[in-house]
């Protein structure tokens, strides 16, 4: 599964906004949108970020390896 299609699951998973999404993260809604929209991948640092949001909030594990494996 391509990152843009995780991360938008994810958002569906937790039914949560893209707002909302980068609230949590502490980045732009515009990052979420760009990342959503498949125009870039967040950075390693980003990436951690996620991973750990996405682990606190109980997002199935599988998603979670996807995640790691990019």
């Amino acid at each position: 599964m391509a990152f843009n299609e995780i991360i938008k699951y994810i958002r569906k998973q937790l039914n949560i906004t893209q707002e909302q999404l980068a609230h949590e993260l502490n980045v732009s809604f515009s990052t979420i949108n760009r990342w959503e929209n498949g125009h870039t991948i967040p950075k390693k640092l980003a990436m951690v970020c996620l991973i750990e949001f996405c682990r606190s909030k109980g997002v199935d594990e599988m998603t979670i390896c996807e995640l790691e494996k990019l």
